[in-house]
């Protein structure tokens, strides 16, 4: 199990390389994935480590790991530039058999899903870790975690959306960083945190049905 383990990582470590130099020199419209799959990417490589640290250690690691870890669901707001594409001709609903658009098209959505979906389920993995660390012990406590985390990662990507703000701004610049995170408010954000958070809640719910589907048909 732990030599599969092994091979699933180097794959995804290989496989982001990969995505993200073509990216960065062939994709002129969505240059920008590279660095925002690259941050989406960081939170799985941390993952990779939560079960071989003790627990002084781990604190560390998911405080690392949450700085990171919105990086992944923000990549679904990147969804919105496939309206730059010239597949899709207004209201006449034609679509143009652009081989170059669609796989445009493929490029951008393979980022987004493989990247936003792997990068949410290392909640799980952290929760499993905590709970086997014996951090975290009771079911209500993996719902206010994952609640929590999912509000604080919309607040992320609304400062990232809208205010341009990065991950690695809590670096460069944190007092900075955090006032606008969190003592900038306005009905707008409010909403939208909610919304997305929301958002995230659904698709966490999706990855957590689909993990226990599969531990049950490796018991059958």
């Amino acid at each position: 199990m732990e030599q599969l383990n092994q091979k699933f990582r180097w794959m995804i470590r290989i496989g982001t390389i990969l995505y993200c130099v073509y990216m960065l020199l062939y994709a002129k419209s969505y240059q920008f994935m590279a660095l925002n799959v690259f941050l989406a990417y960081i939170p799985i490589e941390i993952s990779f480590y939560f079960e071989r640290v003790k627990c002084k250690m781990f604190y560390f690691l998911a405080a690392f790991w949450l700085i990171f870890y919105p990086n992944a669901p923000y990549l679904f707001t990147d969804f919105f530039h496939l309206a730059e594409l010239t597949i899709y001709q207004g209201s006449n609903q034609i679509f143009l058999q652009s081989i170059h658009d669609w796989f445009s098209f493929v490029l951008l959505s393979t980022g987004i899903l493989v990247y936003g979906l792997l990068g949410m389920d290392t909640l799980f993995s952290l929760m499993d870790e905590a709970n086997k660390k014996g951090i975290m012990t009771k079911h209500w406590q993996f719902g206010l975690i994952t609640v929590l985390i999912s509000s604080l990662s919309s607040l992320a990507i609304f400062v990232g959306r809208f205010d341009r703000l990065h991950s690695v701004h809590l670096f460069t610049k944190p007092v900075h960083t955090l006032q606008i995170i969190f003592f900038q408010w306005s009905q707008e954000k409010w909403l939208f945190v909610l919304l997305f958070t929301a958002f995230q809640l659904i698709l966490l719910g999706m990855i957590f049905s689909l993990k226990q589907q599969n531990r049950i048909d490796r018991s059958h």
